[in-house]
């Protein structure tokens, strides 16, 4: 979803979303396939992606980059697999995990914790062999700093707060002594950045960084670059995402990436249309049991099934839970009547 703020006719203005209309002239750089493709290749994109980079997180000083695999298995076989979007290292080590997310997910900021502790888990493994086998000791923690940078296209308050916050669009977090401010190392940092609110043109924008966020989120809606991106560092990233220029294998691939994510889409969809139609119905059958009984418990137990709802419980034990606790409630209706 791209939201844009346009004046309406009373001269105010206000959010409205934008949809693309025709064929994509660049592709979509908000979506997987396209910012995969563009930014995420081997061979190609490293420049690119070190000059984002470097605008997001300017002190991270990246000279070279190298695309490492974005498969990670966990553990053990029940840890199952994590795919990035994009990760890679520079010289001296350091990771760098790169998100787009599209749809919007409740513990997000907690996907991002989970991701950098496998990129952490990843290094562990490779530094316990390395010291066991050829300096002969065992590793002592001392891994490589991790940064997981997520685009958001989707209403949160991880960067800022609604309406406090809108004119940020970058937030950077650390482990920091919530005493004294003292920083605890750099080997753990996650940056969010902000697309969904971030609402200007390209003429508005004050400086590269804005430049950056304007094209990543609202190129595909483009007919042609903008004035001005000609000569500097962004031209590449058009020049690398005009479709007209690409070959027929890179727009298949960018195509089946495309449909696949549009399938997926309409599936979580539909799960969240049928999810919310029985949450409904039988809110009202327990709002009904609440005519005989009510109390703290009954509270509870509403608040249970909401806070199950916004969970990745599957939708069987949901259904279970709410059963159990209508179940529960009338048994106690009974007792209430026989007292």
């Amino acid at each position: 979803m791209t939201m844009m703020k346009k004046k309406n006719r009373d001269g105010g203005i206000q959010d409205v979303e934008v949809r693309k209309e025709g064929p994509e002239v660049f592709a979509n750089l908000t979506r997987d396939a396209g910012f995969k493709i563009v930014l995420g290749t081997e061979g190609q994109s490293e420049e690119l992606l070190k000059k984002l980079l470097n605008r997001l997180l300017p002190e991270a000083g990246i000279v070279e980059l190298q695309y490492l695999p974005t498969e990670h298995f966990g553990t053990t076989e029940d840890d199952g697999k994590s795919v990035f979007d994009v990760y890679c290292k520079d010289r001296g080590g350091s990771r760098f995990l790169v998100e787009m997310q599209m749809w919007s997910q409740h513990y997000f900021h907690k996907r991002a914790v989970y991701y950098a502790s496998r990129s952490v888990m990843d290094q562990a493994k490779v530094e316990r062999k390395y010291q066991k086998e050829v300096l002969h000791k065992d590793w002592d923690y001392n891994f490589a700093p991790v940064f997981v940078f997520c685009f958001l296209n989707f209403p949160s308050e991880i960067v800022g707060r609604s309406g406090l916050d809108a004119e940020k669009h970058i937030a950077h977090y650390v482990f920091r002594s919530m005493d004294s401010g003292r920083l605890l190392g750099d080997n753990v940092n996650l940056i969010f950045v902000d697309l969904y609110r971030f609402r200007k043109d390209y003429d508005e924008c004050e400086n590269m960084m804005e430049k950056w966020l304007y094209s990543l989120k609202n190129m595909y809606l483009l007919e042609k670059q903008p004035g001005g991106v000609e000569g500097t560092e962004l031209e590449e990233l058009y020049k690398e995402a005009y479709m007209a220029k690409w070959s027929p294998e890179k727009k298949d691939i960018y195509k089946v990436l495309m449909t696949k994510e549009e399938e997926m889409r309409n599936i979580m969809r539909e799960h969240e249309e049928d999810w919310q139609k029985q949450l409904d119905t039988v809110l009202l059958e327990i709002v009904g049991l609440n005519e005989i009984f009510i109390g703290p418990l009954f509270l509870q137990m509403l608040s249970k099934l909401e806070g199950l709802r916004v969970t990745e419980t599957n939708f069987e034990l949901y259904r279970k839970t709410i059963f159990e606790c209508i179940s529960i409630l009338q048994e106690l209706n009974h007792v209430g009547l026989r007292d």
